[in-house]
């Protein structure tokens, strides 16, 4: 349905955009080289007076996401490789931490964030960390929200669609670079939806996102392989698959032209083409066997209640499919299939699917739906006075600003509870008992999940056994950690193998219990957490080991 808007005694006819042509009337199709349909207010106009409640929305999920008080096993070495580029002025290249792969290659893919997190840690304080995290995924949200309301102008629906998602990928927003990637990838997929809807887009802003990007996080490859697929949709859209607004020849070659420079862009960072080929290792490059042990690269249990949320966000594009009778186009479908392909084999990707499916959702109910609010006609609720208006505002605003102290009061107590930074995970203590049970050039064992905090603990003078970089490690050093970890009977061979004089496990796993009973290994801490042993007989002096 068409709005009439503007002034009395000047009507201007704006059409949805969902919809390529009025009743009755010829296309104004972009891509067939006419001007797109006329757009109205800017999207915080169209839905004022209730942008008071995004502002209420956006601040509850705000304070939501200062909740997530997990400190991710990774962002401790995260931090440490910050401070060991600061302190070295130089990239690594080859491992600094581990005494079992020392001096293999290694690509430290996160370099620039690193030592972005670093000097906010060092210099600022921890708490810029979760702060920083939490702002960015409220921004995330809101141009998220900005995409759905373009799609499916019904702020009540956008809003519970949000929380879902929200609820959904709480999980994969920590204080480490992964989060950034969670950013980007809506960002690059806003540009493509303002480029192909609205006629026009910044494009030249694909190859600086790229290559800012590919320096932040490996999940840079999720933006080339996004890219990919709509450049690819965009072939087939109008020619060999329906579309209802194909990009005609010049723009889709426009399209390609800034795809390609961002995959260039991609190359500039300090290890050139071996950083596009990195992502890949951990499929084809020998590093597997993590596969299957490592939580965030197995398939999602849907008896959990952000993967169960996942699955019903998926019914839902199942029904609303079948609602509708009609589907996106060609770009969106190939870009959807593959990222949801991807999450459903390992759930790490669900951070980047879940809200393209949910902004693929609101494309299908948006359907036919009037983009704009309806204007009032006769009949309907009359429209408030001046002084209920004010009153309104008024009474929100406060309500925004006890929300803001609340949060603000909350965000302190736990800083001065905890540090900003978590560490009721980590064995702190243990980790104590242990450094000085350890001579110098001692060997030590540990788990794996332990194994970045022992870095950011005991580096320089001590290195780890291993952590969680494991396309470092591969899987020759993987099965014999888990030979150790799981008591396999060549357990104590392949700790001799490596020399090792202490080890630091878990107080409740199989390991602990098989030293605990052997006269080869004296108990020397112990806690609710974590177990310290140290070999009675130490070897460092009877075997010829060296670093692979």
């Amino acid at each position: 349905m068409a709005e009439e808007t503007g002034r009395p005694g000047k009507k201007r006819i704006r059409w949805p955009i969902s919809r390529v042509s009025p009743p009755g009337g010829t296309e104004t199709l972009p891509g067939a080289g006419m001007k797109p349909a006329p757009g109205g207010e800017p999207w915080w106009q169209e839905i004022r007076p209730r942008i008071f409640l995004v502002a209420l929305f956006l601040t509850l999920l705000l304070g939501l996401a200062l909740q997530y008080r997990v400190t991710d096993a990774d962002f401790w070495w995260h931090l440490r490789t910050g401070q060991w580029i600061l302190e070295n002025r130089a990239i690594p290249y080859t491992d600094p931490y581990s005494f079992t792969a020392e001096g293999q290659p290694w690509i430290a893919h996160s370099w620039l964030a690193e030592v972005g997190m670093y000097l906010l840690y060092r210099y600022i304080g921890p708490f810029t960390l979760p702060l920083l995290r939490a702002l960015l995924e409220v921004a995330t949200f809101g141009l998220l929200l900005k995409m759905f309301w373009e799609r499916w102008p019904r702020l009540w629906g956008n809003l519970l669609l949000l929380l879902v998602v929200f609820f959904a990928t709480a999980r994969f927003w920590l204080e480490r670079p992964n989060t950034l990637s969670l950013a980007f990838s809506p960002l690059l997929l806003y540009l493509w939806q303002r480029y192909k809807w609205n006629g026009r887009a910044p494009l030249w802003l694909l190859p600086l996102l790229m290559a800012f990007w590919a320096n932040l996080h490996s999940g840079f490859i999720y933006g080339l392989f996004l890219l990919g697929m709509l450049f690819l949709g965009e072939l087939l859209a109008g020619r060999f698959f329906p579309d209802p607004l194909p990009l005609e020849r010049r723009r889709w070659l426009r399209f390609g032209f800034f795809s390609l420079l961002a995959a260039l862009a991609a190359l500039l960072n300090p290890y050139g083409p071996r950083l596009l080929l990195y992502p890949f290792t951990y499929y084809f490059g020998g590093i597997t066997l993590h596969t299957g042990f490592v939580a965030e690269w197995l398939s999602p249990n849907f008896h959990e209640f952000s993967n169960l949320l996942f699955a019903l966000l998926i019914l839902a594009m199942i029904g609303a499919l079948a609602w509708r009778r009609s589907g996106p186009g060609p770009a969106e479908t190939l870009t959807l299939l593959l990222f949801l392909g991807l999450a459903l084999s390992s759930i790490r990707a669900a951070g980047v699917a879940i809200p393209m499916l949910a902004w693929s959702l609101s494309g299908i109910l948006g359907q036919g739906v009037a983009p704009r609010p309806m204007v009032l006609r006769r009949g309907a609720w009359p429209r408030p006075g001046k002084g209920l208006l004010w009153a309104w505002y008024g009474g929100t605003l406060l309500l925004l600003l006890l929300l803001w102290a609340a949060i603000g009061y909350d965000f302190v107590a736990w800083g001065q509870k905890s540090g900003f930074v978590n560490e009721e995970a980590y064995p702190r203590q243990a980790v104590s008992a242990l450094a000085e049970a350890l001579s110098p050039s001692s060997h030590f064992f540990n788990s794996y999940n332990w194994g970045g905090y022992l870095i950011w603990r005991l580096y320089p003078q001590h290195r780890v056994f291993i952590d969680g970089r494991a396309d470092l490690y591969g899987d020759t050093l993987f099965r014999d950690y888990m030979a150790v970890w799981r008591t396999a009977p060549n357990w104590a061979q392949v700790l001799e193998k490596y020399q090792v004089e202490a080890v630091l496990c878990e107080r409740q796993g199989p390991l602990a219990t098989v030293l605990a009973e052997s006269r080869s290994w004296q108990r020397v801490y112990q806690d609710d957490l974590a177990v310290v042993f140290r070999r009675e007989s130490p070897t460092a002096g009877e075997m010829k080991w060296k670093p692979r």
